[in-house]
């Protein structure tokens, strides 16, 4: 088990155990590029302090206290660009986008902001019109499963978000005229899941059993695909919920299957990063998805090699080994 660390990166900070305490001096820093989740509140001092612990998917815990009903604390998670975060036209690259999640987020007593590296975009709140405890710790939980993220206090849920996180090191902001704190967070860390959508025929099978599972499971994912469930409601149902819940989707759209379309369709609606696969020997893809990259193989057993390199270097890009 790894054991944390936490450095302070910006700010005055207090680290005693599990317990980090934010001591506010003014610091003027030019180019600071991480203010607070509330424009109207930039000025406040604020700390930031990162940790050597990554995330992805699963539970995090954690205690937060403030010293007057305007501190703020949050937990800063980085996360995959929305659609406002356009490429940098000079560079050529996206901005670093991060959600933030906890205490007086924009307007929020509790909820979500995305920071999308020249500004910050509401992402789910609730407690609006109520007042924050002052000098009581708040115990709070975040869920993310897939692009679902659900924020918890004192066992409440109060807030969702619909938002892809990447894997990296978690952070914490804390931010007030006068002193507040963060403390005991726990870390669970669960495998994302890949939902394989697929003809249910041998022939994809084999590609499933012997290419798609395998190397997804060597980077980390469960992989299941919609002959794994076994419930007495709609397979539909478990279908859609499985491609909420997915970090990532495998598609082979060779054959012209409704069901797959479909499914492909769902996951490009709501944003799921997905990998589209089919044989080489299909003439043309249909129109609607002929415009997304799509990863050609033939289905040999030299072409089992090739597919399963191009495959990993797909990977490769959405989740380091």
């Amino acid at each position: 088990m790894t054991t944390q660390m936490w450095i302070p990166i910006f700010g005055n900070a207090h680290i005693d155990g599990g317990t980090i305490t934010s001591v506010p001096v003014s610091i003027q820093a030019a180019g600071d590029d991480m203010p607070a989740a509330d424009g109207g509140a930039a000025q406040a001092p604020h700390t930031v302090v990162r940790s050597n612990i990554e995330f992805e998917q699963g539970t995090i815990t954690w205690e937060a206290k403030i010293s007057e009903e305007s501190g703020r604390v949050q937990l800063m998670l980085p996360a995959e660009p929305s659609a406002a975060n356009s490429p940098d036209a000079s560079k050529g690259e996206l901005l670093n986008s991060e959600l933030s999640v906890g205490l007086n987020v924009l307007g929020a007593p509790y909820g979500f902001a995305l920071w999308n590296g020249g500004g910050w975009e509401g992402a789910g709140g609730a407690g609006h019109g109520s007042k924050l405890l002052v000098n009581q710790w708040i115990l709070m939980k975040l869920i993310v499963r897939g692009s679902s993220a659900d924020l918890y206090v004192e066992g409440v849920k109060v807030a969702t978000t619909a938002r892809m996180l990447r894997r990296g090191q978690i952070g914490v902001l804390l931010q007030g005229n006068a002193e507040c704190a963060i403390r005991n967070i726990t870390v669970t860390e669960d495998s994302p899941m890949c939902f394989a959508v697929m003809q249910f025929t041998e022939e994809f099978n084999v590609l499933y059993k012997d290419v798609i599972k395998p190397v997804c499971e060597s980077y980390g994912y469960k992989v299941v695909r919609g002959d794994d469930f076994y419930t007495s409601g709609q397979i539909m149902e478990d279908v859609t919920q499985s491609i909420r819940l997915a970090a990532l989707i495998i598609a082979d759209v060779t054959p012209d299957n409704a069901n797959v379309f479909y499914e492909v369709g769902y996951a490009h609606a709501i944003g799921k990063p997905t990998i589209l696969l089919s044989d080489r020997r299909r003439e043309r893809l249909p129109f609607d998805i002929s415009g997304f990259r799509t990863l050609f193989y033939d289905n040999t057993i030299g072409g089992k090699a090739v597919v399963e390199a191009r495959l990993k270097q797909h990977l490769d890009a959405l989740r380091p080994n």
